[in-house]
């Protein structure tokens, strides 16, 4: 046979290997799924709730948060150590901390018993002893 014929026919059995094999590769896959009702969901969920857990943060009692509010205080600014001011701390929502350890809560400060409530967020973090760490900003 003659040479070109040899490289035409292998050059169509070449085009026609590849067109049947992209054809295979780009067919529609077949759907298996099949999508369940909103009833379906919340009966399966309703029976075991581990399914969709909620996720919860370990945060302070309001009176770790203000022992540790209290300390930090005390060692961010210069006091006179026998007149610290009488800091109270009403604590709010609390959510894992955007950046680092810890959580971030939403607090309600008073310097003193006759002050105007600031509200602030305060950063919350163990300690490696098991002690409350508050990082104020």
């Amino acid at each position: 046979m003659h040479q070109n014929a040899i490289i035409a026919i292998a050059a169509t059995l070449g085009i026609a290997a590849g067109a049947g094999g992209t054809n295979i590769a780009i067919s529609e896959p077949k759907v298996e799924a099949q999508a369940i009702s909103k009833a379906e969901l919340v009966a399966a969920i309703s029976a075991d709730p581990s399914l969709c857990p909620i996720p919860t943060v370990e945060a302070p009692t309001e009176a770790e948060a203000l022992a540790a509010y209290r300390k930090a205080h005390a060692a961010s600014l210069v006091w006179d150590r026998k007149n610290l001011p009488e800091i109270s701390l009403a604590l709010g929502q609390c959510d894992k901390a955007g950046a680092g350890p810890g959580v971030a809560c939403m607090t309600s400060v008073k310097m003193s018993p006759d002050a105007q409530p600031i509200d602030r967020i305060v950063g919350f973090a163990k300690s490696a002893s098991g002690e409350w760490i508050a990082t104020i900003n």
